[in-house]
């Protein structure tokens, strides 16, 4: 098993596909256009581990100290995940490598995209700490330390105040990198920042978008009353380990730099975090040897640390999924039974149930006003989108208007309704949404209706003259929602997975849509910022959180134990009772939901657990053909890594 785990390792630091560099690299002529390179190397056996940056080194071309720059070449040195470095190069120079011993292989780094209250109680979890249930059972995940690899934090929300939280693990060898004030404290016990690029976001751990703070809360923040946005979704916002430790390893702005964020997961392994939270990846599949999160997240769980990642929001198509490698949890977004109604009734007394977050005080819900389909009207084809300017040649005025789902956001779509004096906006889903609907802070009054709803609402069109409508405003519903849940959210991606087509992908689904948790910044004027987001973003820190629970309750349990429980003890039926559906109101299969929907409780007490050692993943991977790359690279140099029958079947 030894020389498997040595081929398996060169295997992963290995990107090689029978040609040097990807073909996704951007050939420049000129010396000076440089890119991050992502460049993979073989350690001698006698290089200490202290001076692996200084060697590193040896690797850049002698052209290199002849370009002037006032940034280092070199933007990481890896220790963990690979046996490697980034590095801003021309590909002249990243060419000029092959010649250095050593050397395996170089390509440019790929972009990453983020996966952007009630739902503690939705897994089984009481609505706040009690002495009862799976909380007291695990100790509100005390003692156990998340890594987030993600944009940042907002350090001082109230969501990550320390009061009673018992300081970190001895074992903790983070640090807080926020220059000034003392900022990281016993909830939030480490900050970092790896971006290395100025349009990504600043070089320190606070963060622009928010994301991070979100995430954050959901996995581990704790107890805050009166958290809502505009009044609705009101109670006290919990994470689901309320007791864990957090760390942010800021790996993202907009987007996310994959060697940053290889250096984010290599800087949480040497800190000692117990659960790493990754809600982030790759526009879409590529080979786990080719795959960053994946050569990260494998050095990880040989370390013991637990790894949640976010399954993408590409769906509802099939094979769909990224961050599908075998040893990491792969995590679908569901919907909660939760809903901000606003419902429309037509002029035929028809009435359709939809979402908005924004209540207006001001509107006459009693009164029908004329509807106007914009798409009806021919005048233009990016009308029927309330794209912007769209609307300036067609008589919306005091009119409740219809918009269609596109690539317009809905705060612009009614932003340009209301520019032109529509009183109100219908936004219809388009057909791959199917029942999946949002509570978006619209602009002015508004419902989102399903796709179905939609169909129903042209339909009351084409039979009348003069269709009319009115919206009224129920507020937040829990409970009594119009549509079952849990329910399989439309952008929640897919499988099979096209790298592991053996192991079913997505492994688990849970809460990822109108999820409230921490924001930045005030988006209602509330004096406690909240923000309700949707995305398996926000599914895959529910899903750390759970993982730290069963950490704190079972702390000798490997990264396979904990994955092993939470699948096991999945649910396969919604709270009605029935086959849990898609966004197409269809039974889901396992390729949409993997095992079901995520039990917080019972997976504390799974009765059974399934073990498995790193290694064992070595014999699946390479009857998957892995290790052709790794063979042409080293069968001369490294015969002896070849015994056995692992090249006889050629994959």
């Amino acid at each position: 098993m030894g020389t498997m785990k040595t081929l398996f390792l060169l295997t992963l630091t290995s990107t090689l596909f029978f040609s040097t560099f990807s073909q996704e690299a951007s050939v420049s002529s000129t010396q000076t256009n440089l890119e991050t390179y992502i460049v993979f190397v073989e350690k001698p056996e006698n290089l200490l581990e202290s001076n692996l940056h200084d060697w590193y080194t040896t690797f850049l071309p002698e052209t290199t100290s002849s370009l002037s720059s006032n940034q280092p070449r070199i933007v990481h040195s890896y220790r963990n995940v690979i046996t490697g470095f980034a590095a801003r190069l021309t590909p002249q120079e990243a060419k000029a490598m092959e010649q250095k011993e050593g050397f395996i292989s170089a390509r440019v780094q790929r972009s990453f995209s983020l996966h952007t209250t009630l739902t503690p109680k939705f897994l089984g979890l009481p609505r706040r700490p009690t002495k009862l249930g799976a909380w007291n059972a695990s100790n509100y995940g005390e003692g156990v330390i998340i890594g987030m690899i993600d944009s940042g934090i907002k350090y001082d929300h109230a969501s990550f105040s320390d009061k009673d939280m018992p300081p970190p693990p001895a074992k903790w060898r983070g640090r807080c990198d926020f220059n000034g004030k003392q900022t990281c404290n016993n909830k939030l016990v480490g900050a970092r920042s790896f971006v290395s690029t100025a349009d990504r976001g600043t070089d320190l751990p606070w963060e622009e978008i928010y994301h991070g703070s979100h995430t954050s809360g959901i996995a581990a923040g704790c107890p805050v009353d009166g958290a809502n946005v505009f009044g609705q979704a009101n109670g006290t916002a919990t994470g689901i380990a309320p007791r864990a430790h957090l760390a942010m390893y800021k790996a993202c702005g907009d987007f996310c730099d994959e060697g940053d964020a290889l250096a984010a997961i290599d800087a949480a392994i040497d800190d000692g975090v117990d659960v790493l939270s990754i809600s982030l990846g790759p526009p879409r599949p590529f080979p786990f040897y080719n795959d960053g999160v994946a050569l990260g997240t494998f050095r990880a769980i040989q370390k013991g640390i637990f790894v949640s990642c976010s399954a993408g929001n590409a769906g509802p198509w099939a094979s769909t999924v990224i961050n599908d490698a075998p040893w990491m949890l792969t995590v679908g977004a569901s919907t909660i039974d939760r809903e901000v109604r606003a419902t429309v009734k037509l002029g035929n007394n028809v009435e359709l149930h939809g979402q908005s977050l924004f209540l207006p005080k001001d509107f006459h819900s009693q009164q029908q006003l004329p509807i106007v389909d914009p798409a009806a009207t021919g005048k233009n084809e990016s009308a029927a989108f309330c794209a912007k300017g769209s609307l300036k040649n067609i008589d919306v005025e005091g009119k409740i208007v219809i918009c269609q789902i596109g690539s317009e956001g809905t705060e612009d779509m009614g932003q340009e309704v209301k520019n032109n004096g529509g009183a109100a906006m219908i936004v219809l889903n388009y057909q791959p949404g199917g029942y999946t609907t949002f509570a978006y802070a619209h602009v002015l009054p508004a419902s989102y209706l399903s796709y179905r709803d939609g169909l129903v609402l042209k339909d009351y069109l084409s039979s009348t003259q003069s269709p009319t409508a009115t919206i009224s405003f129920q507020g937040t519903l829990i409970g009594k929602s119009s549509q079952t849940a849990p329910r399989i959210a439309s952008f929640s991606a897919r499988g099979p997975s096209l790298q592991s087509p053996g192991i079913l992908k997505p492994d688990i689904i849970g809460p990822g849509v109108d999820i409230l948790s921490a924001w930045g910044v005030s988006i209602d004027n509330a004096t406690k910022p909240f923000k309700i987001e949707s995305g398996t973003s926000m599914s895959c820190p529910h899903l750390s959180g759970v993982a730290a629970l069963i950490k704190s309750a079972h702390p000798d349990w490997s990264p396979a134990a904990i994955k092993s429980a939470i699948m096991t003890t999945a649910y396969t039926f919604d709270l009605n009772n029935n086959p849990i559906s898609t966004e197409k109101n269809v039974s889901a299969t396992v390729f949409d939901m993997g095992s079901g929907h995520v039990d917080a409780s019972r997976a504390l007490h799974p009765g059974l657990v399934y073990d498995i050692e790193p290694d064992d993943y070595i014999p699946y991977l390479c009857g998957l053909g892995l290790q052709r790359a790794a063979g042409e690279v080293y069968r001369a140099a490294k015969s002896e890594l070849l015994e056995g029958n692992y090249f006889e079947t050629g994959g």
